[in-house]
């Protein structure tokens, strides 16, 4: 009983926080037309201080469209969490009733909190029952931090029915935390007490039309709480301003993007009235007021080298999610990036096949420029003491760096995989797959006349650039009776696996390179891949049923909202397509996923 309840209760206390804290939406401030994408847009970034290293949030709220479309793919795998909440919200009433706890270890508190939340989800998971808990499915959010610490807030459907509904949960749980005010504003006050280390404070305010939640120190109550509350609130936040300026520059929507400020969050370490440092000094960990000079230079001089990430959404339609993430570097060490990207080939982007995937770098580029910096380290060490280690570990990289490379990986340009089918045995090992694989080398010749050396039986087979593809011997196959072809162009040396995928192989090694300084793209089918890695689960599962209980009906609830959840991914996922790299401003990652 303690596993079900363990492994049932705490996801659904998370659950339940993810509803309140990342559900996007609308709320009752004023909306966007399209037209506007700033400060007016969100009302809610009007409590974000101009100093926050960190800040998300949506400007517009989700199409209506994208909301319903999602919700009906998803709503067969909350109609069986709704069964399975069911049948252990009965589970546990009946265990309380013949094991009653006395109410005052944390263990008791906490289950009863848990069972507080499961009862009040049942018969709620649908947006009309999450919208009748005070929820608004579409509410402008935001998530910013005060100094370090996080503040979430989003837009609510009904205030008074959250109120009613947090109130409920605290009542049925048993649990005294009645709701104070501080000049006029109502919050919640959840701590954890104090056990030796700094009680941490879990804050939740209903301030009007939205919901405010934040976790900070007790301590630090006095500074943070009228800043949590919108009594202090910032007289010029620029957040707006500058997510709207991110948007308009990386080609975001405004339904979510945000920034990393990785200097003012290192600053939240180093300035000595900051109420992280301060928490700090508390505890003895660290005294800004004593930490050397030479150290915050340093470590903002690492930082230099990446000191602004930024994410977003790139297009959000019923069939689309695409998204970006970007960390900045300077000038100089983007140019030094993308010159160790080797220009091959990248994944077809409407390919059909089940995988597609390309990787190319110049590992023996790349070993000059990590000798290149870690030179630069030894010649002009860290005084830091606590970056000494970077200092030893530069002298240790040289050592290994400065070791002859074989000739394969010093003239490597990358690899390139097309898989149309893989056929897996029972214990997960293929047993039989078609697609092509190329690998991308200088010289390609010169590397086919090595392989004969060292492989007989190639011997007597003859690659010409160009040339149609060969079969290889049978003896070379690790797979009985599978069909294998080679051929070679000026670049790259290519298999392909399975009879007749010898056709598509020169077209395969003749594409046009990529885009300068992508390094890695991948075409993967999503339901293929989820099909895989549940098998390979399922098979996992066998080798150690018995384990731990793994397999046992103890987990049969978990198991089955899970099974329910992959098959609602199955059923709507279509295609993931990924690019990873330098470009002249950084590092770049773009994502997309396409939906049936």
């Amino acid at each position: 009983m303690k596993k079900l309840r363990s492994a049932i209760l705490a996801p659904a206390l998370a659950t339940f926080l993810a509803m309140a804290l990342t559900a996007c939406g609308q709320s009752e401030s004023p909306q966007s037309t399209g037209e506007d994408t700033g400060q007016a847009a969100n009302q809610l970034l009007a409590y974000v201080p101009a100093d926050t290293p960190y800040v998300a949030a949506n400007l517009e709220p989700v199409p209506e469209e994208v909301i319903d479309r999602f919700l009906e793919r998803l709503q067969p795998a909350l109609d069986e969490a709704q069964s399975q909440l069911s049948k252990v919200l009965a589970d546990l009433e009946a265990d309380q009733s013949a094991n009653p706890d006395d109410g005052q270890s944390e263990a008791d508190i906490l289950l009863r909190l848990h069972h507080a939340i499961l009862s009040e989800l049942d018969g709620k998971l649908s947006r009309p029952g999450i919208e009748s808990l005070g929820l608004d499915i579409r509410s402008l959010k935001v998530l910013y931090g005060m100094g370090a610490f996080p503040v979430v807030r989003t837009g609510l459907s009904d205030p008074a029915a959250l109120r009613a509904t947090v109130q409920r949960v605290l009542d049925k749980a048993g649990i005294r935390a009645p709701e104070q005010e501080l000049q006029g504003k109502p919050y919640w006050l959840i701590s954890d007490g104090h056990d030796g280390d700094v009680p941490m404070g879990l804050y939740v305010s209903i301030q009007g039309d939205h919901l405010a939640i934040s976790v900070f120190p007790t301590g630090s109550q006095a500074g943070l709480l009228p800043a949590f509350l919108g009594i202090d609130k910032p007289a010029n936040s620029d957040a707006g301003e500058r997510l709207a300026q991110l948007n308009k520059a990386q080609g975001y929507t405004p339904y979510g993007s945000g920034y990393l400020d990785l200097h003012r969050m290192a600053d939240q370490f180093f300035e000595p009235e900051s109420p992280l440092a301060r928490l700090m000094a508390e505890e003895g960990d660290h005294d800004p007021a004593s930490f050397p000079q030479e150290c915050v230079s340093e470590i903002h001089g690492i930082i230099d080298n990446a000191p602004l990430m930024t994410a977003g959404t790139t297009e959000l339609t019923p069939s689309v999610v695409a998204y970006q993430y970007r960390i900045e570097t300077p000038d100089s060490l983007a140019k030094e990036l993308m010159a160790l990207v080797a220009e091959i080939p990248i994944a077809n982007a409407l390919s059909q096949r089940i995988l597609e995937f390309s990787f190319g770098m110049r590992f023996g580029p790349v070993r000059d420029f990590l000798r290149q910096k870690a030179t630069a380290i030894v010649d002009n060490p860290y005084s830091c003491e606590h970056l000494l280690d970077l200092n030893d570990k530069a002298n240790e990289a040289l050592v290994k760096l400065d070791q002859p490379m074989p000739p394969f990986l010093n003239n490597f340009r990358g690899v390139r995989v097309s898989v149309d089918e893989v056929m897996m045995s029972s214990d997960s090992i293929p047993e039989n797959a078609r697609g092509h694989l190329a690998v991308h080398v200088e010289q390609p010749e010169m590397f086919v006349g090595m392989a004969q050396m060292f492989l007989p039986d190639l011997s007597e087979l003859t690659l010409t650039a160009g040339e149609p593809p060969v079969r290889l011997p049978q003896s070379l196959v690790p797979i009985a009776g599978m069909a294998v072809y080679a051929a070679m162009n000026s670049e790259a040396i290519g298999l392909a696996v399975g009879e007749g995928e010898q056709d598509g192989l020169p077209e395969f090694l003749d594409r046009d390179a990529g885009p300068r300084g992508t390094f890695l793209t991948a075409n993967y089918d999503m339901a293929a891949y989820l099909e895989y890695t549940d098998q390979l689960g399922d098979h996992m599962g066998q080798n150690y049923a018995g384990d731990d209980g793994y397999g046992s009906t103890e987990h049969e609830a978990v198991h089955s909202i899970a099974e329910a959840g992959q098959q609602a991914m199955r059923d709507m996922m279509d295609r993931s397509y990924t690019t990873m790299s330098f470009s002249e401003d950084g590092f770049v990652v773009d994502g997309k996923v396409t939906f049936k």
